[in-house]
């Protein structure tokens, strides 16, 4: 018996062993790798990159398209490293339950650094969605400037400013809030109507941007007629250790002194970035005078926390911009002789040597954000929830008499609220699709003690929308299509001129849709087209400012009338019986066709963009007020088409060497009254060449020279001048009684030539910048800065940087 049981033993360990090999043989080698390696700035594929997995012998090298695959992996999860002969290696942990990863590597003579990103990337969710993405080298070399200064170099993308310090993108002849920014995920809110309010972004905070042109409704909500911005910074790797960076810069126009700091760390399952910014800016100068009260001080702070498991990550993020920005002294005025002269002098009205204080008009800006995102992987699909808070506060400040010149002229704070839900279901054959859900919040407040009368009333609105957005990839061809719901409703109360209250309950809802497809040819071309319906509600702004904003005076839909002798009556406050008013709906239509091969790439996109009921402002006339003179513009309400074709052109000429342009052109007109619009972005011609190579003991020197022509806006309106129309108010003449067709105060700005240059070096950790804008010194002014009737643009900029990695 005691044989038989010990062999018997021995027979149920070796069965018990065998077992256990067979099921490790099943369980756990069937696991696999693969992706595709890109070029972070030219977005090609990079042959011959080598793959390796940490701790073992397993690795490869990618295919001529970039594409890679290993097999025969034992673990569920996985750190693996990609390096190749001059770009910077990278890092990356990975499980199976997340998909084949796309590996951005950077050029070693870059201090970004290489970014791995789970999954197909695609923010949109429409492939047929065109992604432009500014390269990292632009980024780098850019981020001193505004978020509109570095959109602006994508063709089809320009800036409407209101002087120096407010700036703001425009895609395809659209901004302000027909524009969405998306800020590290979260849908950015604020008083974004109009153009003398600049996004509270700070690029600093950030390492990457991205432009969709096409009307993304389906995707992201109301407001994205234009296209839509994607800022967001890069996380450290898990398991990456720990990561100092620092930068300052300064310039010699505004004597700008500017330092920020980064600080990362990656463990295992949990990673950690932490990133703030200071800025000061004294006045700016154009070629031959100072542009007074043009300074601007800004500090900016965010942190970021990422947890991770096998099938569960969750990330927190909290982010504070603070703007003081001041505003063209010379663009108040006292009298209508004094505006008159203000726009007939070489040199604008109080003009004073340079300084670094900030004096009214100026504006303070407040925002923060906090952010926090669960996301749940399985095998099939995977669930995102996120909830944001904003908190916007905005202050402004006109020159005013005695102690009111200290109090703001309004002063807002608006809070909002925005729930996320995103489902990206299992996939149903060749289907595949997401489907999500928003909640959204807003409550915004007029602050006592301006003693001015509210220039928007107080107004909380809610929204939810519902959307479902299918993919089919069959061969080389993609097939899409999307549908979305959203009902907002806005309650809004407000003060009459003569204290009353009003108060209305806005309701608005619609149904938008987008379709799309795409073919891949055999010899790297691609066309795409895409046709979306998007619509925007009008905002309160729209219906109910009054007053002084800005440089101008401007009254909502819903605040004037005109009686019989045309002559304006700002006493009223209408409703939806006395003046229907309906939200903007939007008919996009883009087509894009792209090529490639190893040393050329280009691009062309045809669009036209069709909005009923388009909402905009229109010059009315001058007007004299205790605060001063000022023209005075009114919303209004009509049918506009807005066509276009963007170009974009690159070619490598040697391993060195290497040129790139583009050019835009956009034609927008009121279709209802035959006439065109102010500010609109003239035909413009933009042009880089860099020559790569290092020498000196350099690690790496990067020459880059940019040039861009503008030419004159060809379809400007007819031309109005402040002198024809006090000379008209003194013959008791009303030159508007018969016509009030759009026009401007001054004639479209002539066409401008500008060029820039830039030289980066690295030796070792250290970096080190020069850049020259304007380099020429030209004199010049935009169509679409509102004080193009008062001053040049700045001229020359040179600008010094000093960077440092750890």
């Amino acid at each position: 018996m005691n044989l038989v049981f010990r062999l018997s033993l021995i027979l149920l360990f070796f069965m018990m062993m065998t077992v256990w090999g067979w099921a490790q043989s099943d369980q756990s080698c069937d696991f696999k790798l693969g992706g595709k390696v890109i070029d972070v700035d030219t977005n090609e594929p990079l042959p011959y990159v080598t793959i390796k997995i940490d701790k073992s012998d397993q690795g490869t090298i990618t295919n001529d398209g970039g594409e890679f695959l290993i097999l025969g992996i034992c673990d569920e999860e996985f750190d693996f490293t990609v390096t190749h002969v001059g770009y910077k290696s990278t890092h990356h942990h990975h499980d199976a339950y997340h998909d084949f990863p796309t590996i951005l590597l950077a050029p070693d003579n870059q201090i970004l650094e290489s970014v791995v990103i789970e999954g197909t990337y695609n923010p949109t969710v429409f492939n047929t969605l065109k992604l432009d993405r500014i390269s990292s080298f632009q980024f780098e070399n850019q981020q001193s400037g505004t978020l509109a200064d570095i959109a602006s170099h994508i063709s089809g993308v320009s800036m409407l400013s209101t002087g120096q310090n407010v700036v703001k993108p425009i895609i395809h002849g659209l901004h302000s809030n027909r524009i969405l920014i998306i800020n590290n995920g979260v849908r950015h809110e604020s008083q974004n109507w109009g153009a003398a309010h600049a996004p509270e972004v700070d690029p600093s905070l950030a390492n990457s941007l991205e432009v969709v042109k096409g009307a993304a409704t389906v995707r992201y909500g109301p407001e994205a007629l234009g296209g839509v911005l994607l800022i967001s910074p890069d996380m450290p790797e898990l398991s990456s250790g720990f990561a100092l960076s620092g930068k300052a810069f300064g310039t010699t126009n505004g004597g700008t002194g500017s330092g920020e700091v980064t600080i990362q760390q990656g463990w295992e399952h949990f990673i950690v970035d932490v990133r703030a910014n200071i800025l000061r800016q004294g006045d700016m100068s154009a070629p031959d005078y100072v542009l007074t009260n043009t300074g601007k001080n800004e500090r900016s702070f965010s942190a970021a926390l990422k947890y991770h498991t096998k099938t569960f990550d969750i990330e927190g993020y909290y982010s504070r911009f603070v703007q003081n920005l001041g505003i063209l002294r010379g663009s108040v005025n006292g009298s209508l002789t004094d505006l008159e002269q203000a726009i007939l002098s070489d040199i604008p009205n109080g003009t004073m040597p340079f300084a670094y204080a900030i004096n009214n008009p100026r504006q303070q800006v407040y925002h923060d954000l906090v952010k926090i995102k669960g996301s749940w992987v399985r095998a099939k699909d995977d669930f995102q929830l996120q909830y944001s808070y904003q908190n916007n506060q905005r202050q402004e400040y006109d020159v005013r008499r005695g102690t009111n010149n200290e109090l703001p002229s309004i002063d807002l704070q608006l809070r909002s609220h925005i729930l996320d839900l995103d489902w990206n279901h299992p996939a149903f054959g060749e289907v595949t699709g997401v489907a999500g859900a928003q909640l959204s919040y807003q409550d915004n407040d007029n602050i006592p003690g301006t003693n001015t009368a509210p220039f928007i009333p107080n107004f909380q609105s809610s929204r939810v929308g519902f959307f479902i957005i299918e993919n089919l990839n069959r061969d080389r061809n993609n097939y899409e299509a999307g549908l979305r719901y959203d009902f907002q409703h806005t309650s809004v109360i407000g003060r009459k001129q003569d204290n009353l209250l009003f108060n209305d309950q806005l309701n608005f809802a619609q149904l938008t849709g987008s379709i799309g497809a795409s073919h891949a040819f055999v010899n790297a071309i691609k066309i795409s087209s895409n046709l979306g319906l998007g619509w925007r509600p009008p905002n309160v702004s729209e219906l109910y400012s009054f007053g002084k904003h800005g440089p101008s005076i401007d009254f909502g839909l819903w605040r004037y009338t005109f009686d019989e002798n045309k002559d304006i009556n700002a006493t009223v406050v209408l409703t939806e019986n006395d003046k229907p008013v309906r939200p903007e709906v939007g008919w996009k239509w883009i087509n894009s066709l792209t090529g490639q091969n190893q040393t050329m790439s280009w691009e062309a996109t045809a669009y036209a963009n069709w909005i009923q009921h388009y909402i905009y402002t229109r010059p009315a006339g001058i007007t004299n007020t205790v605060r001063g003179a000022f023209p005075y513009f009114v919303f209004d309400q009509t049918d506009a088409v807005f066509l276009g074709v963007d170009l974009a052109f690159k070619k490598d000429f040697s391993k060195y060497l290497s040129s790139s342009w583009q050019t835009s052109y956009v034609y927008a007109k009121d279709i209802s009254n035959n006439s065109f619009f102010v500010e609109m972005p003239p035909a413009r011609i933009q042009s880089s060449w860099q020559y790569d190579r290092s020498f000196l003991g350099l690690s790496s020197s990067m020459l880059s020279v940019d040039l861009s022509y503008s030419f004159k806006y060809w379809n400007a309106p007819r031309v109005i001048s402040i002198s024809e129309i006090i000379a008209a108010e003194s013959r008791e003449e009303d030159l508007f009684a018969n016509e009030q067709s759009m026009f401007d105060f001054i004639p479209a700005p002539d066409g401008y030539f500008l060029m820039d240059f830039s030289w980066n070096v690295t030796k070792g950790k250290m970096a080190y910048g020069l850049q020259i804008k304007n380099a020429l010194n030209q004199s010049y002014r935009s169509n679409t800065d509102r004080l193009r009737y008062f001053a040049d643009n700045t001229g020359r900029n040179i600008y010094f940087s000093i960077g440092y990695k750890l």
